[in-house]
């Protein structure tokens, strides 16, 4: 056999290697049980369609033997009793749903080899039970409850337990927040099997209507009792009708304080004043450790760059009381670019915090956020120190809507800063242009001065592991210029994200976002738009779907010699789809597609035919700390082959054409694209988004 058959016949070798690993032949094996308690290596349920299947098994004792990570053998073990009371399980499952004629025809237990069993399970659901009579009597005593109550169960509707016992919720919780703080809900329900019918009465007895009462702080210690009450009272106003949904709103607005390690709102239901029908209030709490210490290392692997730092930080939430939080954070490591092996660049990195919060500046709605930064920056068009400053003034607008305005002054100063050398048209002497990261005087000082705002609305169940939910932000830069330093420029950052839960544990998730920068000049390369990384488009890595200024430092240019670096653009559009799935405990996967373009000019942002997508697949495990996620991405190839970024060149600040020589310079398209490499893989914490 010649080797070009050999070769011919790796392909498939290699894909018959995959199938079997695929199948588990090359995985751990389950474990052979014993003869008394056999391994179950499947269990199949066959007829459930009202009930998914996979539904149905979670609820019983009998389980498949699974694998953990995918990879290491869970066996589980058969048991004789446990499943004859599963087969009683299954009935009643179902007559909780509204199947009373479901039973189970046939429970099947196949050997399969020594110490191995199969089961197979035939389930007959029947016809469901109906509501064909639902009655609500007493309720016409609180008109208001009956105004606000929305019914989960109607006539017409498959009787289910859950549904039922749901209704009786409903209607108490209508009258709780109507003021009826003592309202009780009787249920009763008669289910005729015989004629697959029920009917479903609720009674009521409303009592008197009643109103807030006096706040009562009880575990206070360090902070003052009547902070707490203020706080307690913007959403249990005494005299207000007694409403029960908003003592959980107290209750966060309390907790919101940072500064209790546990709080209950909650009525007091014996100490009610009966002559006034006002019902007192009782704020629980439990003060937590003011001071937090942490420390750690802090490790960070790129493509484009690999850093390694040491983090400390301590923060006081009551600092000098009053609720003043402090905090200071300290991180100092080193970088290399792209990385440890092919660095072409190295320093050292560090980043000083300091953060202070003085609630209630000029009302109990507007703190003062005073935050100032040190920063050592190793960038690959420059390294940097910068200093940077920030005052604003969060307006507490409600736990869902966060508005923050500020006013911002970032001083970089520049060194290592990228420059080329050309020849002016015409054969005259050459001229050293050097990348203009920021208009001003003094090209090694970059001041950037802007006032912003940004307002957000979070309608998230859960920010860290969100299954459902709406969030919405927007934020807006206004830049300015300080004695010839600085850019005036108008910045525009709008961004939804959508997420939707699914049967199944899964989660569908959606984000988008649009950039546009406005001037009248050149604008600071720090406030341009980049895009890429494992938050952002993954089929690029941080900030690298962006225009890049590609250069040589060796002249002639050897092929493949040119490197690119990340200029930003003032016209950005993002996003992404995602599909996420449970696998086996904490472990969990996702699929998406990822989306997006910047533009050295916003109007060519906004052409969706530059769009660049990339699809992949990652998986997730869960922490305290979020999601530990890694995910691998393919960006997609266009109409026209592989997409690529903006190429830009320097050219003299008069014009690329002109012959009077000038050490200021501009960034130019050149009509290239770079293009880069296909595929990204991006280890982070925390979900995408």
């Amino acid at each position: 056999m010649t080797s070009s058959h050999r070769r011919a016949r790796r392909p498939g070798l290699a894909l018959a290697l995959l199938a079997l690993a695929l199948q588990g032949c090359f995985l751990w094996p389950q474990p052979r049980g014993t003869e008394e308690h056999p391994t179950v290596v499947a269990f199949d349920i066959e007829g459930a369609r009202a009930v998914p299947a996979r539904e149905l098994r979670t609820h019983l004792a009998t389980q498949e033997s699974g694998r953990r990570w995918l990879l290491v053998p869970q066996p589980q073990p058969f048991d004789v009793d446990a499943f004859a009371n599963d087969k009683k399980r299954i009935a009643r499952y179902y007559q909780a749903r509204g199947y009373y004629h479901a039973r189970v025809t046939s429970a099947d237990v196949v050997p399969d080899g020594p110490g191995r069993v199969r089961i197979r399970i035939r389930i007959e659901e029947g016809p469901p039970v109906h509501v064909t009579r639902l009655d609500v009597d007493g309720l016409d005593e609180a008109p208001e409850a009956r105004a606000r109550l929305k019914l989960p169960l109607k006539v017409g509707d498959v009787f289910t337990e859950a549904a039922y016992d749901a209704a009786r919720a409903a209607i108490q919780d209508a009258l709780t927040s109507t003021g009826w703080a003592r309202a009780e809900v009787a249920q009763a329900a008669q289910v005729d099997p015989g004629l697959d019918e029920a009917h479903v009465r609720y009674t009521v007895k409303a009592g008197p209507r009643y109103r807030f009462g006096s706040v009562f702080v009880s575990g206070a210690a360090a902070i003052p009792r009547a902070r707490i009450r203020e706080e307690a009272e913007l959403a249990v106003k005494p005299g207000q009708v007694f409403d029960a949904t908003e003592l959980p709103k107290a209750q966060a607005r309390i907790f919101d304080l940072g500064v209790f390690g546990g709080v209950r709102v909650s009525p007091s239901l014996q100490a009610a004043d009966e002559q006034k029908k006002t019902v007192p209030v009782v704020v629980a709490v439990r003060e937590a450790p003011f001071r937090t210490i942490r420390a750690g290392p802090g490790f960070a692997f790129q493509a484009t760059r690999w850093e390694a730092d040491a983090i400390a930080g301590w923060q006081h939430r009551n600092w000098l009381g009053g609720l003043r939080k402090l905090s200071l954070d300290a991180r100092v490591g080193y970088a290399w670019l792209p990385n440890l092996i092919t660095e072409t660049k190295q320093g050292p990195v560090a980043l000083f915090t300091a953060d202070f919060t003085q609630p209630g500046i000029a009302s109990r709605y507007v703190d003062l956020n005073l935050r100032a930064e040190v920063e050592r920056g190793l960038e690959q068009a420059y390294d940097f120190w910068a200093e940077r400053v920030r005052l604003g003034t969060p307006f507490k607008l409600g736990r869902l809507v966060t508005f923050v305005p500020s006013v911002n002054l970032e001083l970089y100063e520049l060194g290592g800063i990228v420059s080329q050398e050309t020849s002016l048209p015409g054969g005259q002497t050459s001229q050293v242009l050097q990348l203009a990261t920021c208009p001003g005087q003094d090209p090694s000082l970059c001041l950037l001065s802007y006032f912003e705002q940004r307002l957000a609305f979070d309608f998230r169940d859960d920010p860290l592991n969100t299954t459902k939910g709406l969030y919405l932000s927007l934020t807006v830069q206004e830049g300015f210029s300080v004695k010839g330093n600085g850019a005036s420029y108008l910045r525009l950052l709008p961004e939804a994200r959508a997420f939707v839960s699914l049967p199944l544990g899964l989660v569908l998730a959606g984000r988008g976002r649009i950039g546009l920068l406005s001037s009248g000049s050149e604008v600071p390369i720090v406030a341009r738009f980049t895009s890429g990384g494992p938050n952002l488009m993954r089929g690029y890595y941080t900030r690298q779907l962006s225009p890049v200024y590609g250069f040589c430092t060796k002249q002639p240019c050897p092929p493949n010699g040119t490197d690119y670096l990340p200029v930003g653009g003032a016209g950005l559009i993002d996003g992404s789809v995602e599909l996420r799935f449970p696998i086996s405990g904490e472990l969990g996967g996702a699929t998406f597609l990822d989306f997006g373009d910047v533009r050295f000019k916003a109007a060519d942002a906004l052409n969706v035919a530059n769009l660049q997508y990339a699809v992949g697949a990652g998986i997730r495990y869960k922490t305290v700390f979020g999601p530990l996620r890694l995910d691998l991405a393919a960006r997609l190839p266009g109409p026209d082959g592989q997409p690529g970024v903006e190429v830009m060149k320097l050219c003299s600040a008069s014009g690329c054409d002109s012959t009077t020589p000038s050490t200021r310079s501009q960034l130019v398209p050149t009509g290239a694209l770079h293009r880069g490499t296909i595929l990204s893989f991006h280890l982070s914490i925390g979900e995408a988004f």
